[in-house]
């Protein structure tokens, strides 16, 4: 762990060599363009869930006339199963960890070993812009899934209202995978949210 003299707020402004925080692009949007842009999101989660009812529908037939169905085939034929519905929520338990971790104790070293041996202000904040940057990608990933298995959660619960069958018997289990997955991605969001902070507070972004 570095000593407080070596930490990423040690140093003065010239030696820093950092560029001034910028706003998130989608903030820089005009409001028009960010409406347009949601309602693009929303459409597209929308068309996700009612493809893969679709699909479902589909490869459900084709296994019911006894035709053969490849892995992937067989894999999406039974939609969401409870061997898939953990995993969102597994992520949101390691994600709060890591929120609760960042919000009760001292920053840590970022990871990797340093070239010399231990780590100088401008190569830990250089490693910790790094580190800042993978988890906004790995959030944008996260966030990806989320939008879209909550589309589909969406129109398996309308088709399930409905009647259909197919939705019917898997509403729950997708319900349970979609509500992991945006529980994890509001967690990292919180995560990313809180480091960031830290990282401006320091001089590093």
């Amino acid at each position: 762990m570095a000593s407080p003299a070596d930490s990423p707020a040690a140093g003065t402004d010239a030696d820093r060599g950092v560029p001034a925080a910028r706003t998130p692009w989608l903030d820089r949007l005009p409001p028009r363009a960010q409406l347009v842009l949601v309602a693009g999101v929303t459409l597209l989660a929308g068309g996700w869930g009612a493809g893969m009812l679709v699909l479902q529908h589909r490869l459900v037939d084709m296994r019911e006339q006894g035709r053969p169905l490849g892995a992937v085939a067989s894999f999406f034929v039974d939609g969401s199963t409870w061997t898939t519905a953990w995993v969102g929520w597994a992520a949101a338990f390691f994600f709060a960890l890591s929120v609760l971790r960042l919000m009760r104790g001292n920053p840590e070293e970022p990871a990797g070993r340093p070239r010399g041996g231990s780590w100088t202000v401008a190569e830990m904040r250089a490693a910790l812009r790094r580190e800042y940057r993978l988890v906004r990608v790995v959030l944008a990933l996260v966030d990806l899934l989320a939008m879209l298995d909550a589309g589909r959660a969406l129109a398996y619960g309308i088709a399930a209202a409905t009647g259909d069958s197919v939705a019917q018997g898997d509403v729950l289990t997708v319900g349970v995978e979609a509500g992991g997955l945006v529980c994890a991605a509001g967690l990292l969001t919180l995560w990313m949210l809180r480091f960031r902070r830290q990282l401006e507070s320091w001089g590093a972004l």
